[in-house]
């Protein structure tokens, strides 16, 4: 019985030690300073004309002006709805491109149009033990225009993008999981179907020592606080040029940019890349970015409820916050200079465990906004 008593005295002291060592590595972390000032857009210029059914994750405006936004993937969305992206119009959603194609977008987080009119859609598979998934769908006939399947190795947590002005390049955002992983971006070359993992582990790209918290100031944890929510590189924009590759990771005070040029040079090892980065200036703790016709970044700002701009010499204000949005996620710019951002509900509807909500919860916590600026 001695002998049982000790094996379970050890036993539970691993279980202990294993614990402890498990939140000092994975669930530490300082609050981020909160670096919002007093909004500058007036309240007449803002209300939110989309109201749908299930929390929204990304929104994407086509240079035609029509306007795409998807249900969250991470609140599984196929449990409640047979379509999952959608495009906006006359005043409701319209599943896009039609029902038929909506079992390929289960699992669907990015979206973007490019100039030549298809709509990327990414597909991250490393939390549901599969290969990530890359489409494009011609938005005015429907088509599936193209299927790629990554390795195992590549863009397991893809999911922001943008597409170069000759629709030759895909710059995806690899944001890795939490610490568990390495963050890194992709360059997919759309010919012939090659991808290339760039700046792996950078520190530009990974999660800094920081605790994000949510809109009512509580720090936002996993597992009963053993697990900081802090994440890699997510947001990714463009020049209109194509020149220039923006990008800012969500658990980081800075945001960054990299000539495209360098890029698309595969001889150029990630110690070369890192010398051609470019510091752009201080950031909140951020989601998805995008760029205004004059290079004055859009940042979503996710411990505010808002959006922050980070203008070209550096210069960070913010736009709007709103203590009942719960999750700045997506933003986008029309070609009418209208800035449309999602409100994902991550923090109100995910649980310790990252489960999403009931569907009773979710309708009574409903209905879910797309808000936009108008210029």
């Amino acid at each position: 019985m001695r002998f049982i008593g000790r094996a379970v005295l050890l036993l539970l002291l691993l279980f202990v030690g294993v614990v402890v060592g498990f939140r000092l590595m994975y669930g530490g972390g300082v609050p981020y300073p909160d670096v919002s000032t007093a909004p500058t857009i007036p309240a007449d210029r803002i209300d939110t004309p989309i109201e749908v059914e299930l929390p929204t994750g990304m929104v994407t405006a086509s240079p035609d002006g029509r306007v795409f936004y998807t249900y969250h993937m991470l609140h599984m969305p196929e449990r409640h709805s047979m379509a999952t992206i959608f495009e906006w119009v006359d005043g409701q959603g319209v599943p896009f491109p039609s029902l038929d194609l909506q079992p390929k977008f289960v699992g669907a987080m990015g979206i973007t149009v490019d100039r030549q009119g298809r709509m990327w859609i990414v597909k991250p598979g490393a939390l549901a033990g599969k290969p990530t998934e890359l489409l494009a769908v011609d938005i005015n006939t429907g088509a599936l225009l193209l299927e790629h399947i990554f390795s195992e190795d590549e863009a397991g947590f893809a999911q922001d993008m943008r597409v170069s002005p000759d629709g030759r390049t895909v710059y995806l955002a690899d944001t890795g999981l939490f610490r568990f992983s390495e963050a890194n971006l992709i360059v997919f070359n759309v010919e012939t179907q090659r991808a290339r993992t760039v700046l792996k582990g950078h520190p530009t790209v990974s999660p800094q020592n920081w605790v994000l918290r949510k809109t009512n100031g509580d720090p936002y944890k996993l597992a009963f606080g053993l697990l900081t929510f802090a994440v890699g590189v997510d947001g990714v924009a463009l020049t209109s040029d194509g020149e220039w590759l923006y990008y800012a990771t969500m658990s980081h005070d800075s945001a960054y940019r990299i000539p495209t040029a360098a890029l698309l040079d595969e001889t150029m090892t990630d110690v070369a890349l890192a010398k051609e980065i470019e510091f752009i200036g201080k950031k909140p703790m951020s989601d998805g970015i995008e760029l205004l016709p004059d290079n004055t970044l859009l940042i979503t700002d996710v411990e505010n409820g808002g959006l922050a701009a980070l203008s070209p010499d550096g210069k960070l204000s913010t736009l709007t916050k709103d203590a009942s949005v719960d999750w700045a996620d997506s933003v986008t710019v029309a070609p009418n200079g209208d800035i449309w951002f999602t409100d994902s509900r991550l923090t109100d509807l995910i649980d310790q465990f990252a489960q999403p909500a009931d569907i009773g919860t979710m309708v009574t916590k409903g209905p879910y906004k797309i808000h936009r600026i108008r210029p």
